[in-house]
């Protein structure tokens, strides 16, 4: 059983790197990705942690184009960015150097295990997962890695859709994103709590981003709500 979920998990996985190796060029482009960033960014700077552009280290796990950095990389001293797709790591180096802050963010392609010779032995005061929980197939062990990497008093913070009707079926999620969207009902606050705390995070809190929805066009699905978990490692 456990050898056909870890192939299930790679099939996702794999899945996932060639859809947004193949997206990582218009991803940016699309109007409300832009907007919503903009949104969940405003509310992570003023609710989600006490921001400090001197001391602040950040790690952002499924980064994608670093589009969220735009926003976020003047109140850190460092942002990490690690995604398994070289495609969107590429752009996330672009934009880096754009932005002329190539010393205070980059992104690596890995895949994270939370062993401690990963990333330098570096932990981070920030651990950042943007709209990409809904891809993972085994949430509760990327919850737990992501834990990991965190410094003690430090606060993992995840963006995703609200879970709003528990009876969603799946053939209500546009065909295009079957494969790469295990977690297609979004997740509910219960849901969220039990990953966090799960993984020895305390201090949780969920609550929705105010006037950030997604698109019909983009989920199938009208009127879906995103919200910010939090948990903070015990010190």
């Amino acid at each position: 059983m456990a050898e056909h979920h870890h192939h299930h998990g790679h099939d996702i996985a794999e899945a996932n790197k060639d859809y947004f190796n193949k997206d990582s060029h218009t991803y940016d482009e699309l109007h409300m990705v832009k907007e919503l960033t903009e949104k969940t960014a405003k509310y992570i700077i003023s609710e989600g942690w006490s921001f400090n552009p001197e001391s602040t280290t950040v790690l952002n796990f499924a980064c994608g184009t670093g589009l969220i950095e735009t926003a976020l990389i003047s109140h850190c001293k460092s942002i990490q960015g690690v995604d398994i797709s070289q495609g969107m790591v590429d752009q996330y180096n672009k934009r880096a150097e754009t932005l002329g802050v190539t010393s205070k963010m980059n992104a690596i392609t890995y895949e994270l295990k939370g062993m401690p010779e990963e990333l330098e032995g570096r932990k981070f005061d920030v651990v950042l997962c943007t709209m990409a929980y809904h891809h993972f197939e085994s949430t509760d062990e990327i919850t737990r890695v992501l834990a990991y990497f965190l410094k003690p008093g430090g606060a993992l913070l995840v963006t995703d859709r609200v879970s709003s009707d528990p009876v969603l079926k799946i053939e209500d999620i546009p065909e295009k994103y079957g494969a790469i969207v295990p977690h297609r009902a979004g997740f509910s606050e219960e849901d969220m709590r039990k990953l966090f705390e799960g993984a020895g995070l305390g201090s949780f809190s969920l609550n929705v981003i105010p006037g950030a929805t997604l698109d019909a066009a983009f989920t199938g699905l009208t009127n879906q709500k995103l919200f910010l978990a939090k948990g903070v490692k015990p010190l």
